[in-house]
């Protein structure tokens, strides 16, 4: 017999949002962060029997109250750890397309920045590696074997 190549697996998403009226980005302050805090892009986790695409509009609307579309998809960050061992995998959405009024949420303060603002002091773990993803779209980063700590493009 065989090794299992099934594995428990966490789905997350995050997505990129541009004004094309001004070229600022979509900023959000979370408070619900285990990591190090800081300014971020919306997201959140993809339920079960959800598609990523639905998952990603759903997460934007209900943190920010607006609604996405034209998504474009980015590239994968993965995570992996070993107490308990699982793997968690990120989705990576962009877009310029959206309507709606914005609003901040339990989730957190939400306010439009401008990209060239964002530095590694102001913005949460890694987010400037994501950066570099959404800004080259189909590139993929990892974490290596534990859950936080530096990322790598790949």
């Amino acid at each position: 017999m065989g090794f299992s190549r099934i594995q428990p697996v966490e789905l997350v998403n995050m997505c990129m949002i541009t004004n094309p009226k001004n070229g600022k980005v979509l900023i959000q302050d979370k408070t619900d962060i285990k990591w190090k805090f800081g300014h971020s892009f919306p997201g959140g986790h993809v339920e079960p029997n959800e598609t990523l695409l639905d998952a990603m509009i759903r997460e934007v609307k209900e943190e920010t109250g607006l609604v996405v579309s034209n998504l474009e998809a980015c590239g994968t960050v993965e995570w992996f750890s070993d107490k308990p061992k699982y793997r968690r995998i990120g989705f990576l959405y962009k877009t310029s397309t959206f309507k709606g009024e914005l609003i901040s949420s339990d989730e957190g303060k939400n306010f439009w920045m401008n990209p060239d603002d964002l530095n590694e002091q102001n913005t949460a773990e890694s987010l400037m590696k994501f950066i570099e993803i959404f800004n080259q779209p189909q590139n993929s980063a990892a974490y290596g074997r534990k859950m936080n700590g530096p990322i790598k493009l790949q």
